[in-house]
């Protein structure tokens, strides 16, 4: 079946949640007002449309027998939409809701989730009580797979947009159906609250076992959906908001013990899509990195940018920041979905279209040199799924002030971090989990494993092979530890890869690294030592080069020799130390095995980069990742300002290939806020990248402007060197490579 979501680029989403006290709903939204949205539609470019047909408070806006419909619907919402979209031909997605209502406390109150102390839970952002169903009740097929089929028959849809689902799975439910599935599964109770904290988590068995339990029950419930979906409609596209991404990972589980980690592509769906930026955000930094994981899954995806400041409102922001939105959703190989909000009477601005049709067109122009083209894999960098869920948070866990920082701490930070410093250091990289990495792993010229405190034996067995065979890995802090549920290993398995064994947690919450003199020359500034918060691990060498020493904070800190935690005495205004003499550990390493080599880095300075942006994190980076991926031997080197994101993609054509670099620029105007926006572009100039082919480029162009750029070719380095002359907000330069 063709899947056409792959050639779509330009998709519309009215968010159109109605509380029950709100009047005229669809009031204003006759016969004649849908046909008129529909060729606004049309006009502005849009290609497909995503409408309400079950919303987050229970209600339907269409005469549904199965739920209730708004009491103030005024009109037909859902039918009349279909209706007039089809006239215009125009794609039709329907959205549903999943496992929020209003309604249902008073109809079925044994669906619902229930708190510790027999309290019923609010569903999703609702303010109401008692308004979360539960994944473990009778609710799915009783109700909701029967209202899913009732709609998907009635309208016929192109597409199916369920929200409200798996993203609400996470927390406790104590009611009566998880307490006896439960007990059927595992044969235990369910753990006693309260939930521990993410750096006490792995201690807590009992509460590990119910999480990937919890989690294990996402795949059936979407296996249930797509079944229901597909048995009426076939040919009806299925997505499920934020199923797929590296930071949601589902396991597969069978009788409460875990079978696996799924990957995006073996939960079933036609295409991955969601709405990452819910309040604000940085659009630009979310959409790249998803992307970039997205990108290795095999499966269409899209991402959702949005008319408003934050969800729920009717504000409006610049086109400007729409366009280098939509364009940095393009170079990482991804489909757009602009969100909009129709007026209770379901009425739409017009302004906005009229806005979104410049939008569109710049997309129109650009969506050519995507279609079938894929972000090239140089560097990889794993997001092992059980880390992302499981474990210690990243950065420093203790000592520090707890008002330090803008960004709350997050597993995730890890991988977030070594993404944003590889965009900044323009190097061309891409994110795995462990299975896909597994079977791309000779595709890769280095591998980076951010502090992945949970992985699985397999892996770290083909990593070794990998780097015995000529691979490049770069392993930091905790890295594998724990296997994928869980489960401290009790011997080192990186031991033999890394060339020394990592022991015990050193007692400090910060120490320093001091460089050698070998990389302290790299460095602009290699005699300052560079404060590392977080944890670090005693090592012993046995057979790699030790390239910076880790040393311990001065023995002042500490009020007994006992070193504990509450022997650690504040020092600074937010905490830290200054640096003593004592070195406890090795900081950095490199092991050459076989005919690759191993770099160790000892501690989570990825994801201090990412919370802090520290310029002198980033350059003991950068001066490690030449030692160990020299950038005379990448694919792409280029010489850009930190702000400007690149990324390679690459596709066949019927005479050969082509070779497509995106540059996007990023410049964001101050803010005291959580909002970020983009709308005065300052052009760059002088942008440089050299590009290793197999063979000399018969062109190369500036897209979609069709202008021939200037280049040399270094045939003794098969390398073509470009000189971009200006970049406003979005570039394509394209090599041509024929036969």
């Amino acid at each position: 079946m063709d899947n056409w979501i792959n050639g779509t680029f330009r998709k519309l989403h009215l968010d159109y949640h109605q509380p029950v006290w709100m009047k005229n709903v669809a009031g204003a939204f006759t016969e004649e007002e849908a046909r008129r949205q529909a060729a606004m539609f049309k006009q502005a470019g849009i290609q497909a449309v995503e409408f309400f047909a079950y919303d987050h408070y229970g209600h339907a806006f269409y005469p549904s027998r199965i739920a209730p419909v708004h009491p103030e619907l005024q009109q037909d919402y859902t039918g009349l939409m279909a209706q007039a979209l089809r006239e215009e031909g125009i794609r039709t997605i329907l959205y549903l809701n999943a496992f929020t209502s209003v309604h249902m406390a008073e109809k079925h109150p044994e669906w619902l989730r229930v708190l510790e102390d027999g309290t019923m839970a609010r569903g999703a952002w609702l303010q109401h009580d008692a308004s979360q169903l539960c994944i473990s009740s009778a609710y799915l097929e009783e109700y909701y797979l029967p209202l899913l089929q009732e709609a998907v028959q009635r309208y016929q849809p192109d597409g199916i947009w369920i929200d409200g689902g798996s993203w609400t799975v996470e927390y406790p439910c104590y009611c009566q159906n998880c307490r006896s599935l439960y007990q059927a599964d595992t044969g235990m109770d369910l753990p006693k609250g309260p939930m521990p904290g993410p750096d006490e988590e792995l201690d807590r068995p009992e509460w590990v076992q119910w999480r990937l339990w919890r989690r294990g029950q996402i795949f059936p419930y979407v296996s249930q959906l797509i079944a229901a979906i597909k048995g009426v409609s076939p040919h009806t596209l299925v997505a499920e908001n934020n199923l797929g991404k590296y930071l949601y990972g589902i396991p597969l589980m069978k009788k409460g013990r875990l079978v696996r980690w799924l990957t995006p592509r073996e939960l079933g769906l036609d295409w991955l899509s969601c709405d990452p930026v819910h309040f604000g955000a940085n659009h630009e930094m979310i959409f790249s990195r998803e992307g970039r994981y997205q990108a290795t899954t095999g499966l269409p995806y899209d991402y959702m940018n949005e008319r408003f400041h934050g969800w729920g409102e009717w504000q409006m922001r610049s086109h400007t920041d729409w366009k280098l939105e939509m364009a940095t959703v393009l170079a990482v190989g991804a489909r757009g979905f602009f969100a909009d909000q129709p007026y209770p009477d379901g009425r739409l601005e017009p302004a906005v279209y009229q806005e979104l049709s410049k939008v569109n067109e710049f997309v129109k122009e650009r969506e050519t040199f995507s279609v079938g083209a894929a972000v090239v894999p140089e560097v990889a960098v794993l997001a092992s799924l059980p880390s992302q869920l499981l474990g210690p948070t990243a950065g420093a866990e203790w000592g520090r002030d707890k008002h330090w920082g803008a960004l709350p701490k997050s597993r995730t930070d890890r991988v977030d971090g070594t993404s944003l410093v590889l965009t900044e250091m323009g190097v061309q990289h891409l994110i795995y989990d462990e299975a896909t990495l597994r079977e791309n792993l000779g595709r890769q010229s280095l591998v980076i494993i951010p502090d992945q405190c949970l992985m699985e034996e397999e892996t770290i067995v083909l990593l070794e092979q990998y780097v015995e065979h000529g691979g490049r890995l770069i392993v930091t802090g905790r890295s594998g530890l724990w296997d994928e549920q869980g489960v401290r290993r009790p011997e080192d398995p990186f031991a033999r890869l890394l060339g020394l064994k990592r022991g015990e947690e050193l007692p400090a919450p910060l120490h320093y690294w001091q460089a050698g003199t070998g990389l302290a020359r790299t460095m602009e500034f290699g005699e300052i030592k560079l404060q590392v918060w977080g944890t670090a691990l005693a090592t012993m060498l046995a057979g790699a080069k030790e390239l910076a020493k880790v040393i311990e904070p001065v023995e002042d800190v500490w009020r007994s020799s006992g070193r504990e935690r509450s022997d650690w005495q504040h020092y600074t205004t937010v905490g830290a130390a200054p640096s003593g003499s004592r070195a406890a550990a090795s900081a950095v390493t490199l092991h050459t095995l076989g005919q690759g080599q191993a770099m160790y880095m000892n501690g989570d300075l990825f994801a201090l980069y990412y919370l802090e942006g520290h310029r002198l994190i980033r350059e003991w980076l950068s001066c490690c990742m030449e030692q160990s991926y020299p950038s005379a031997s990448r694919l792409i080197q280029v010489q850009k300002p930190l702000h400007v994101e690149m990324v390679m993609n690459e596709r066949m054509t019927g005479a050969g290939r082509e070779i497509l670099v995106h540059f996007l620029n990023y410049f964001a105007q101050k803010r005291p806020g959580y909002v970020i926006h983009n709308e005065e572009m300052i052009p760059v100039e002088g942008i440089r990248c050299s590009v290793r082919t197999d063979v000399k480029p018969d062109s190369i162009l500036l897209q979609p402007e069709g202008q021939v750029l200037k280049w040399t070719w270094d045939s003794a380095a098969s390398t073509a060197i470009v000189h971009l002359p200006r970049l406003e907000l979005h570039a394509i330069v394209q090599l041509v490579l024929n036969r």
